[in-house]
């Protein structure tokens, strides 16, 4: 015979009370732990700029930059500091010789410098930024136009290719944009043509409202 249940029916009904208060309490909410991540490393140049250039051996080159001897450029460095927030190559050619300087030359003023070499080799961004133009010109043959932000471009004529380069797209500094070529209306030897250029971009004539800069002025900076 089982034994009656009325005894223990206090102790069932606390044992019912407490289970229905566990019941109505909120399942704790599980916290996850703060993902951790890590800062990617700085994009780093794929190219190291030339920390010396000299004049072409053979040819008379109009507005040259002091030399010495072995017609190294006097206090040539790799950078110049166009602004505290830009930083620019002086060549951003693989190989090659000043073959011009910037200033006038045939009653026309040179409004950059001439970069020669006999081989097709490679061009490089000077610096960060976002192609502004990727055009072919009758003047200036294949030529680029990055925008380095803070009003601050570098042109490159004459180019043998830009392929993959499209307006919009962001380079990198020492990132190769194209190869040195002889393009234009007219029969020039190759050579790529850079500037470097200043001021606030034109609505009709684009990178031709810019104020250019000689890039081999304020020798001795970093």
């Amino acid at each position: 015979m089982n034994p009656p249940l009325r005894p223990f029916a206090p102790y069932l009904l606390l044992a019912a009370c407490i289970a229905g208060i566990y019941a109505l309490q909120p399942a704790p909410v599980m916290v996850p732990a703060p993902e951790v991540v890590e800062a990617l490393p700085p994009p780093t140049p794929t190219f190291a700029f030339p920390v010396s250039m000299a004049l072409c051996p053979t040819l008379n080159v109009a507005n040259a930059p002091p030399s010495d001897a072995s017609l190294h450029i006097i206090g040539y460095t790799a950078l110049i500091e166009v602004n505290p927030a830009v930083l620019l190559a002086r060549a951003p050619v693989e190989q090659a010789c000043v073959s011009s300087g910037f200033g006038a030359r045939n009653g026309q003023s040179h409004t950059g410098i001439d970069y020669y070499n006999l081989e097709p080799v490679s061009i490089y961004a000077a610096g960060d930024g976002t192609i502004r133009e990727a055009v072919t010109r009758a003047d200036f043959g294949n030529m680029l136009v990055i925008d380095h932000g803070h009003g601050v471009f570098t042109r490159y004529a004459h180019l043998d290719n830009f392929d993959g380069m499209e307006v919009g797209a962001t380079v990198l500094s020492g990132q190769v944009i194209g190869v040195m070529g002889n393009t234009a209306a007219t029969t020039i030897p190759r050579h790529l043509h850079y500037e470097i250029l200043t001021g606030d971009w034109g609505d009709l004539a684009g990178s031709f409202a810019l104020t250019p800069i000689d890039p081999l002025a304020f020798m001795g900076q970093n």
